[in-house]
């Protein structure tokens, strides 16, 4: 008999249990998460900007490539293959005006770290995205002419940024780097 005794118990805890329970679970994210989580990504880019050198002294060293031309070809080939999907996905067939921001950063580091040679690469590999992305969505013909506009305005800023970039790199580098290496070198072979 004590054993139906503790079978209504545990019938009668069950019972409870389930009532407890809502009959349908709905879950809540927090409407700042996203936010959150978008500015921990865009701080994990930027803080890594700060070892690119690093990171790309040790591919140099890996590959065995010790022209800057070729490392800022890699460099530029690698950043389009991140920016391309992440371009792809976030403005999928609705092109935000400020779409090819993405691809302007790396044409400006690319002329920061390197030469302009690399970084005009990148900067056409951002067009043909651009060409892709803008409506019609998923071809290369640009229609209208916001779209022609968009791409021409695009292409100033970037060759812009790029030359003030480059011009700054060698004003940053002093008188010395003005004069070709080949007279620096006779300069020093006549000092002697």
């Amino acid at each position: 008999m004590s054993n139906g005794r503790y079978r209504h118990k545990y019938q009668v805890l069950l019972a409870l249990v389930l009532l407890e329970l809502p009959a349908t679970a709905a879950g809540r994210i927090d409407p700042g998460t996203g936010t959150m989580l978008w500015q921990l990504a865009a701080g994990a880019v930027i803080g890594g900007l700060f070892f690119v050198n690093e990171i790309l002294a040790s591919v140099r060293n890996r590959f065995g490539s010790s022209s800057p031309v070729a490392a800022g070809f890699l460099f530029a080939t690698a950043y389009a293959m991140v920016a391309i999907p992440v371009v792809l996905i976030i403005f999928a067939g609705h092109a935000l005006p400020r779409f090819n921001d993405v691809f302007l950063i790396g044409i400006v580091l690319t002329a920061y770290l390197f030469r302009w040679e690399p970084s005009a690469y990148l900067l056409g590999i951002a067009l043909l995205v651009s060409a892709w992305i803008l409506p019609p969505y998923g071809t290369f013909r640009v229609v209208g002419f916001a779209e022609w506009y968009r791409m021409f305005s695009f292409t100033v800023v970037a060759i812009f940024l790029m030359h003030l970039v480059t011009r700054s790199k060698n004003r940053k580098m002093g008188g010395e780097s003005a004069q070709p290496a080949y007279a620096i070198r006779r300069a020093a072979a006549g000092a002697d």
